[in-house]
């Protein structure tokens, strides 16, 4: 592979990520903090968000190349529906987090609802909101990949082709560029909590990703007709019968997958926490969940079908792996943002890094934690249905097979019950979280 025929998908892929988180964040932020101010209609705008986001984003992808054709700009689309709902949504539970006594000294002095949101709610959490930020930008590059799959261009066309095409040796150098450029983006990450200006790099990213992204066509007419021929969603008695199956080995890859992923980050987060542990140690640690973020779940699986057969244990490991990544990343952040006065008095009597960590970091990052894994529970209840499509199960291997064969009747039933899937995930979540809340 040489250099030029590597150069054009790595753009392509940070062009679509960088357009798409753009409009992700100019939309997603406003939302969230009409969320947060529970201004009326805030809870209908928080079930939409709840509604794009269940709808896996290569099924997202899927639709937008029927409306805008084949290339980039259907990645863009894609991206910027589904994580516009992602940030509206983690953003809106990001800012709920803050301590009570916080807000409500700006509620004592009569500020609106809309104050007490930006000039409390959004400060206090504002370190978070720049972690979470990073990271979503850093999804969008990994979901370019995954939206490259269906014809959207980038590093996942090629290393779509290249599995197809049994290079191994290609796969290889894309995922290792793929790692390079989660590197790349942490490290801005890091500099944006430190420097938050700094964030406004993403601007002309997105500004030109939006230029090179051109619909291709712009066939309405099709489209209209196309997504009528969905309508109503409809389940055979076959697939009525499979149904129950298929639910409980999504359910199972998603909830094994993330109890496996946040068993681990828990413990690879704290050794990752620049603040408890040496600096060589905390170094390596990050590029190891670097390392096992930045592969898609979806090409961690296509190897673990190879490895241990096809099934729900591939979908599990895949998502467990991926999401140890994420989690660990997001955890050991959570962790350093702490406030430094609490972990001084801990210090103060003589406890080591340990007992710092365990019984000062984890109680106090708390909130953003359980926060962080419920978002990635959610978030797995949708991929479990993308990695169902390369041969682990559930309804995700239905979905795909409805695609293949135009049973759209089908395919739209399926993405119905997704849609319940991520909905409950989300309102259990709420309230297991509101029980944890300061």
């Amino acid at each position: 592979m040489n250099v030029l025929n590597l150069a054009i998908p790595v753009w392509q892929t940070l062009a679509m990520a960088g357009a798409g988180t753009l409009i992700a964040v100019a939309l997603g932020a406003p939302l969230a903090a009409y969320i947060a101010a529970r201004a009326p209609g805030a809870r209908a705008i928080y079930l939409a968000l709840g509604a794009l986001r269940a709808i896996p984003d290569l099924t997202l992808a899927i639709f937008a190349v029927v409306v805008v054709g084949i290339g980039p700009a259907a990645g863009v689309t894609a991206l910027a529906v589904f994580y516009t709902a992602m940030v509206g949504k983690m953003f809106a539970e990001l800012l709920g987090t803050v301590s009570r006594p916080v807000l409500e000294s700006l509620e004592a002095t009569g500020a609106s609802k809309f104050s007490v949101v930006l000039f409390g709610a959004l400060p206090s959490a504002s370190t978070d909101l720049l972690t979470f930020g990073a990271y979503a930008f850093e999804c969008a590059i990994r979901a370019s990949v995954v939206v490259g799959a269906v014809g959207a261009g980038g590093i996942g066309t090629e290393i779509v082709g290249s599995i197809n095409a049994l290079d191994y040796r290609r796969v290889a150098v894309l995922i290792a560029v793929l790692v390079g450029i989660v590197w790349v983006v942490d490290w801005f990450g890091a500099q944006v909590r430190r420097q938050p200006l700094l964030a406004l790099a993403i601007v002309p990213l997105g500004v030109a990703g939006l230029i090179g992204s051109k619909p291709v066509v712009f066939a309405a007419a099709h489209a209209v007709k196309t997504f009528a021929a969905m309508w109503p969603p409809v389940l055979d008695a076959r697939a009525l019968a499979a149904l129950p199956v298929a639910i409980f080995e999504t359910l199972e890859i998603a909830v094994v997958g993330t109890g496996l992923a946040a068993l681990f980050a828990i413990q690879l987060g704290l050794i990752a926490a620049r603040r408890f542990a040496p600096a060589p140690v905390a170094y390596a640690v990050r590029r190891v969940l670097d390392v096992l973020r930045s592969v898609p779940e979806v090409v961690v699986g296509l190897i673990l079908v190879v490895a241990v057969g096809i099934g729900p244990l591939a979908g599990a490991l895949a998502l467990g792996i991926h999401s140890a990544g994420v989690l660990g990343k997001l955890f050991a952040e959570s962790v350093e943002n702490v406030p430094v006065a609490a972990l001084d008095a801990l210090a103060a009597t003589g406890a080591g890094s340990v007992a710092i960590a365990t019984y000062g970091g984890v109680p106090l990052a708390l909130g953003p934690i359980v926060e962080h894994t419920l978002f990635r529970l959610e978030w797995n209840l949708r991929t479990a249905t993308v990695v169902g499509m390369i041969g682990a199960g559930g309804i995700g291997q239905a979905l795909f097979n409805s695609q293949q064969t135009f049973h759209y009747h089908e395919m739209l039933a399926y993405v119905l019950i997704t849609w319940g899937f991520v909905l409950s995930a989300e309102a259990l979540g709420k309230r297991f979280a509101s029980t944890l809340a300061p």
